[in-house]
């Protein structure tokens, strides 16, 4: 008997081991399988900031830890302000993984991340309505689904990108079960939360249009409870609104007293307000004028003819005579025209509301349509400006080197087949389940409902603020798959062959 209940325990825990090992090794699949992490041009900006921070506490350590030297070392001038657009808190996580030669464990982290994440959802639900599938269950196979999509993809890449769907799962989770949660997992789940916000403005965005849906959620008394109790969802997520922002003033404090420097934010709006029109048009009516620094970008996008410097990533970044405008003004430009985005966008937003509303609805459903992995994926050009974004010399970039994803495209032209079509009947399954009279608990529905809420939020963050990408839509798009999975494991169970009782 005794050796009957050891071999049943040891039963017990294969199934949930294998399949936990087998989800793993399904979601760093694309790490394993490009032999090395995928990044964007931006991850070299994110080391370089990162790296000058530690080498203010860890001067000796690593190659590539005299930050000090390093812009004399790459001919950069000498500047007297500081990026705001990135977040610290990821720059010092990719530095010390690539500081210690480890830039793939950023993969690991991510991993950790999103199933801590889930495995925080899935425990909640299991008060509220009981599977009979087992926790493991519930964990991997959501997330296996997903992985037939964009998930791995995010997983090994050195952006931030994949804790906008961990904040998202959290927030659905908190708004509509958070009266089951104890204390222990509101602790959780405010710090994965906290820690999503404050690693990508866009998430902070986010947070904030999300913050209306989640008062109405407890007006409506949807999800979280009765009484006074229904409206903690909504001091949780004004909670990491408030954290995000105080984050951001923090940096900048600490940027003015330790560098001497003033922190300015990448002009995202105003380019977005001149490509899509609206403040186009209001520039040229309005300059030149001396009181609106934004006359000289006005003026830099006179200097070429060529019409493809009319985007945004082309305003903000591109720094060749013939589609270059911003980074070819004078610093002092540059930063007027910065620091005047807030008060630009006012400005644009009284005289065309209308024309502005119009360009967020287009730039959103354009956004929805874009949902590729193909961004993720380091082209030539990727690499080349990763690598002088760093501030490293050749010798210590190997890192980047690596790459077998990027030796053929095939892969990506299937992958952009089957992908939509996984979302899109993933988005016709949820939907169907949501209008089914009876067919998933009243919790459940809300929390399906806050993850389309989120990926809509996101398009149009995302498209409307910074520029339509598939980076941007990919990112969430693979919560369809997720969500639908979710769902099913939590219908009325009948007899499957996965049911145990139907082997007994």
């Amino acid at each position: 008997m005794r050796l009957q209940s050891t071999s049943d325990g040891a039963a017990r825990w294969l199934g949930p081991a294998v399949l936990l090992g087998v989800t793993v090794a399904i979601c760093l699949m694309v790490l394993m399988i490009n032999r090395g992490p995928l990044y964007y041009f931006d991850t070299g900006s994110y080391f370089k900031q990162g790296n000058t921070a530690l080498s203010l506490i860890l001067p000796e350590a690593g190659a590539g830890s005299d930050a000090v030297g390093q812009g004399a070392a790459t001919g950069e001038k000498a500047d007297t302000t500081t990026d705001g657009s990135r977040s610290m808190v990821y720059a010092l996580i990719v530095a010390g993984f690539w500081r210690a030669d480890m830039l793939g464990g950023v993969a690991l982290f991510h991993l950790a991340n999103l199933l801590l994440a889930v495995w925080l959802a899935v425990r909640v639900t299991g008060r509220v309505i009981p599977s009979g599938y087992g926790t493991m269950p519930m964990i991997t196979l959501p997330v296996l689904v997903a992985a037939t999509t964009s998930l791995p993809f995010y997983i090994a890449y050195v952006m931030p990108d994949i804790f906008a769907p961990i904040m998202l799962i959290l927030i659905a989770t908190v708004v509509a079960m958070g009266h089951q949660m104890r204390p222990a997992e509101w602790v959780v789940a405010f710090a994965l939360v906290a820690l999503a916000v404050v690693l990508h403005p866009s998430h902070l965005g986010i947070a904030v249009l999300m913050l209306p849906f989640v008062i109405l959620a407890a007006l409506l008394r949807l999800g979280s409870g009765q009484g006074w109790g229904r409206w903690v969802a909504a001091g949780f997520v004004a909670c990491l609104v408030l954290i995000a922002i105080g984050e951001r003033k923090a940096f900048e404090i600490a940027v003015k007293n330790v560098t001497r420097k003033e922190v300015t934010y990448t002009p995202h709006i105003t380019a977005r307000l001149i490509v899509d029109g609206p403040g186009l048009a209001y520039l040229d009516d309005h300059c030149p004028r001396a009181d609106l620094a934004t006359c000289a970008l006005h003026e830099a996008l006179t200097w070429s003819d060529d019409p493809y410097r009319m985007t945004v990533s082309h305003i903000i970044f591109e720094r060749t005579p013939a589609l270059g405008s911003f980074r070819l003004m004078t610093p002092e430009d540059q930063k007027a025209v910065a620091n005047e985005q807030r008060a630009f966008f006012f400005q644009v937003l009284a005289d065309r509301p209308f024309g502005i509303a119009h360009a967020l609805a287009r730039n959103a459903a354009t956004q929805l349509r874009m949902n590729s992995v193909k961004m993720t994926i380091p082209s030539a050009s990727v690499k080349r400006n990763a690598k002088s974004m760093s501030g490293l010399p050749e010798a210590q970039l190997g890192v980047l080197d690596g790459g077998v994803l990027t030796r053929s495209q095939m892969w990506l032209r299937i992958a952009d087949i089957i992908h939509p079509a996984i979302y899109l009947a993933s988005f016709v399954l949820i939907t169907a389940l949501l209008l089914w009279p009876g067919k998933v608990a009243p919790p459940l529905k809300v929390f399906a409902v806050f993850v389309l809420i989120g990926i809509a939020l996101n398009a149009l963050v995302c498209g409307g603020v910074s520029q339509p990408a598939a980076r941007y839509g990919a990112r969430v798009m693979w919560l369809l798959p997720f969500t639908a999975a979710f769902l099913i494991l939590t219908l009325p169970r009948h007899k499957t062959w996965f049911d145990p009782g139907a082997r007994s």
